[in-house]
């Protein structure tokens, strides 16, 4: 069952720009989701094919350009266009939680990219003696319908943070999707949970790194919405404490500590400066990143209430 058609489940691809397949011979699945690296190129007379023949929604040019990026895609199981969108941006989050450069959604489509590569010299016999072994077969205009989507939000990062991780490897999609289900699971009940997706897709793509780093904080700072006085202390001492079973809570704090006044700094019209070769925007994002997964990893959001609570007994019982 191809998409498109009523409710019923159909397999939807996206290709994606700034990550890097390792050791994916072939597609890997795990529940409703697949990496697939990229084998072929998709010429420019193949999109003029999709164009004339197909349900392209973009134009073939801006289709060419896009894919010029990518190395891999992902596959996703879904009911429409916008189910897919979910299931997609749920992935994005638990892979930047994971630790990823911020990456891009370029396109989403009904076949994937190693599908269409070559299909239109695959209407002709001269044609197909033109292409390498591997395109010869595969889907025609005569027999299929490629349908292409633009991207469903925008994503990446208009600078680059070279610390971050690139590489995927066939063994990352089990853990990424057993993620998946638990921020699904979180953003059903809180729903914060929506807005930090926002977050987490918007910051990397503002050019400007003071800003961007003010709206990371703007994620941080919606998870404690009744903090209203001695905000860098509470908020850094709440934060340290939703960590605390992944990690050191004294160095998340001070972190976190430092990392507001850095946003302070912006939002009073300051430059940010890195100290002892730390960048500025580098340690935001990691405190957002690794807030997440402490969410993902506890199920659940704290008040501030109960992370004071769970505070003050884990000092009772350290005596």
């Amino acid at each position: 069952m191809r998409m498109g058609e009523g409710l019923h489940m159909g397999r939807y691809y996206v290709p994606l720009s700034g990550l890097i397949p390792h050791d994916l011979t072939e597609p890997v699945w795990a529940g409703d989701y697949a990496f697939i690296a990229r084998k072929w190129d998709v010429s420019i007379f193949d999109w003029a094919e999709l164009q004339s023949k197909h349900k392209l929604h973009i134009s073939y040019t801006a289709g060419d350009l896009l894919l010029k990026s990518c190395n891999m895609e992902i596959a996703v199981t879904a009911s429409s266009v916008d189910d897919a969108r979910d299931k997609i941006l749920a992935f994005h989050v638990v892979m930047y939680a994971r630790g990823f450069h911020p990456f891009s959604v370029q396109l989403v489509s009904s076949y994937s990219i190693n599908d269409y590569a070559g299909i239109c010299s695959r209407k002709s016999s001269h044609g197909l003696e033109l292409l390498p072994e591997g395109m010869r077969t595969g889907i025609t205009s005569a027999t299929d319908c490629v349908e292409v989507w633009p991207a469903p939000y925008a994503s990446g990062a208009a600078f680059r943070k070279e610390a971050l991780a690139r590489t995927v490897t066939h063994d990352l999609l089990a853990q990424v999707v057993d993620d998946i289900d638990r921020w699904n699971n979180l953003r059903s009940r809180y729903p914060v949970c929506r807005f930090l997706e926002r977050v987490l897709m918007s910051s990397p793509v503002v050019a400007d790194t003071g800003q961007s780093l003010l709206h990371v904080w703007t994620g941080l700072e919606s998870i404690f919405p009744k903090v209203q006085s001695e905000v860098s202390f509470r908020l850094a001492l709440y934060l340290a404490q939703l960590q605390s079973p992944l990690g050191d809570r004294q160095d998340f704090f001070q972190r976190a500590k430092r990392s507001y006044g850095d946003r302070s700094k912006v939002a009073h019209g300051g430059e940010l400066k890195s100290r002892d070769g730390a960048d500025p925007w580098m340690e935001a994002w990691s405190i957002l990143t690794h807030t997440v997964r402490a969410l993902l990893n506890r199920q659940c959001i704290l008040t501030e209430e109960e992370l004071i609570q769970e505070l003050l007994v884990a000092a009772d019982a350290s005596e």
